[in-house]
């Protein structure tokens, strides 16, 4: 008898497929039910290390061992005639039929039968977080953070200058194709931390990782940078140079282009460089006014406006420093309670003039896509947006921006497919997460809210934000999430009387025109006089479209085109359905742009008629 035809005899191939198909149909099952209780993922490998394992040991035994009527037996022990192998063939037949059976099920309705949660706060949303995810997250073998280069300097105030050459080679780096580069808010999270290599890569999730140093005396630099390759620990490359202060564009292409050089041997990309300035003064101007920018603080933007303005003035082609006087005026102008018109006026100049000067200036697209945006210019919003994130796939801006536009329109699936590129892009960045956040709220999935709650607490445990409201008001903590938004708003204006009048409606539903006379007396102490997130969680429909219309009317274009995204909370979506939403959709330009490009979540345009809620 050949060897084959004895592993067939004993059964051995047929209890390799059992297992094998069992075993993954264990794996589906355990993913599920550990995703749900929120189980670290050593869990699940754990699982699959152990029924590899068993593998080996179910074939052993199937091989060693033989099921009689008498129980098991060695193989070796059982008389051949006397032996029911066949038996156990047939029930082994059955036993992979079923689990066939029950996998191509579990295979159709992951596959083609959608989910849809039919409570407001249902787990289920109208997409599973899986499929949202792959379509989302594709692949990138190639990746690398750029860290902030140590200032080595004796004079602290040259921080901006380190600061400003590591920006400088990560937008260099930003431009290869098919290279993942880590955005600078996460990059920059490590900057003055004593943590190792391997556990950056790890946060970060990148192969690659450039580090160096700055020293500046005087008109002297020194400028060491090194390029290692994570999986092995290795340095792939790294000189130093010194140099004049005058030949730091020099430097600075230098090391682009060595790193290029090695990024096409073990990446297989390729690298543009250029030279960012000709006048040394206006760009040490644009870096600290950068360097201001996007530490943000009221003050520090201030200061920020007023150095690129002095950038520009003294090299007026230089256009990353129009783009970032432009962002640095919108974000400036948004938070000012008087004279926020100039600001939006004078970004939006600026930000023609860097795409004038640079065509392919993908953050100076974006900025114009806020102000389109701000305009409810809708579909030029959304040309801006897309053109930006085609210029440079890798700046997180452009991914936020879009998927809050995206959101303000009700298209909640696509703007946690944004989100979630703008998370791999910066994977340690506070308002990413606080905007995942917001966006589950928003399908009423509090078990997805609970985990990038819990990644913003680790990340920063004294953010406050309305996504961590939501989740407490969800899960049903009335207390929780009072107590949260009480602590912002006595932390923003030294009152709680809003949070008092908003909770005490939510607790009792017939004081709810006591709670709007208390909210629409003290609007001055709402951010900016908007009312919305009160207003609208106690049900005031008529008086939330009315603080909308007035806050538009004051100016306030781009903050409430933003806030239209509480329209879509899943914990009032029953209020969609009043008779007046259709009308203040219209007049935001909404309507109109869904006729063109389709129904939100939560609305159905049918001609002249639009249905709104939770259909």
């Amino acid at each position: 008898m050949s060897f084959i035809t004895e592993l067939k005899r004993r059964n051995v191939f047929k209890v390799g497929i059992a297992y094998l198909v069992s075993s993954w149909l264990l794996i589906q099952v355990a993913d599920i039910l550990l995703e749900s209780i929120g189980a670290p993922a050593w869990v699940l490998q754990t699982i699959f290390v152990l029924l590899g394992v068993g593998f080996f040991i179910a074939m052993f035994f199937a091989w060693a061992f033989e099921l009689t009527p008498e129980g098991i037996k060695k193989e070796k022990d059982v008389d051949r005639s006397q032996s029911i192998t066949t038996v156990t063939s047939q029930k082994l037949n059955n036993l992979i039929i079923g689990v066939l059976v029950l996998a191509l099920a579990y295979f159709a309705i992951d596959k083609f039968i959608p989910e849809k949660g039919s409570e407001p706060f249902s787990h289920a949303a109208n997409q599973t977080t899986d499929a949202i995810e792959k379509r989302a997250l594709i692949p990138v073998e190639k990746s690398i953070v750029v860290l902030p280069f140590v200032n080595m300097s004796n004079d602290p105030e040259q921080e901006f200058f380190s600061d400003g050459l590591s920006e400088e080679l990560l937008n260099v780096l930003a431009q290869i194709k098919d290279l993942r580069v880590i955005s600078r808010t996460s990059a920059f999270a490590f900057k003055g931390k004593d943590v190792d290599i391997p556990t950056i890569a790890e946060q970060l999730n990148v192969t690659h990782v450039l580090e160096g140093s700055v020293r500046k005396a005087g008109n002297d630099v020194r400028i060491t940078a090194q390029l290692i390759e994570v999986s092995t620990d290795s340095h792939l490359w790294s000189d130093a140079y010194n140099r004049k202060l005058e030949n730091v564009f020099e430097i600075q292409e230098e090391i682009s282009k060595a790193i290029a050089a090695e990024l096409q041997v073990t990446l297989g990309t390729t690298a543009k460089t250029g030279k960012p300035a000709d006048n040394l003064e206006a760009w040490q101007l644009f870096l600290r006014g950068r360097h201001l920018y996007q530490n943000r603080g009221v003050a520090q933007v201030a200061r920020a406006v007023e150095l690129l303005k002095q950038a520009v003035e003294l090299e007026p082609d230089l256009a990353e420093a129009w783009a970032n006087l432009a962002a640095a005026n919108l974000v400036y102008g948004y938070n000012l309670e008087e004279g926020f018109e100039a600001f939006y006026r004078d970004g939006q100049q600026a930000a023609l003039r860097a795409i004038e000067i640079d065509p392919d200036n993908g953050f100076a697209h974006a900025v114009l896509g806020l102000l389109h945006t701000s305009e409810r210019a809708w579909d030029e919003a959304m040309q801006e947006y897309e053109l930006a994130i085609r210029l440079n796939p890798n700046e997180t801006n452009s991914l936020l921006w879009k998927g809050i536009a995206l959101m303000s329109l009700g298209y909640i699936d696509q703007a946690i497919v944004m989100f979630l590129k703008a998370e791999r892009l910066d994977p340690i960045f506070t308002n990413v997460h606080n905007w995942l956040a917001l966006a589950y709220s928003m399908k009423g999935n509090t078990e997805i809210m609970r985990r990038h709650r819990e990644k913003i607490r680790r990340l920063d445990p004294d953010f406050v934000g309305f996504s961590l409201t939501n989740y407490e008001l969800y899960s049903g903590n009335l207390d929780a999430a009072e107590a949260l938004m009480r602590a912002e708003d006595i932390n923003r204006t030294g009152s709680d009387v809003l949070v008092e009048a908003m909770f005490s409606a939510l607790r009792d539903p017939g004081r709810k025109d006591d709670a709007v006379k208390t909210l629409l007396a003290n609007e001055q102490l709402a951010e900016q006089g908007d009312l919305t997130p009160y207003l609208w969680k106690i049900g005031a429909v008529k008086e939330t479209l009315a603080n909308k219309r007035e806050q538009r009317r004051k100016g306030r274009t781009l903050r409430t085109a933003n806030s239209l995204i509480i329209f879509w909370d899943a914990f009032n979506r029953t209020q969609l359905s009043d008779p007046a939403m259709p009308a203040f959709f219209e007049a935001n330009g909404m309507v109109d742009y869904w006729r063109k490009h389709g129904d939100p979540d939560y609305c159905r345009v049918d001609g002249a008629s639009v249905e709104c809620g939770d259909l």
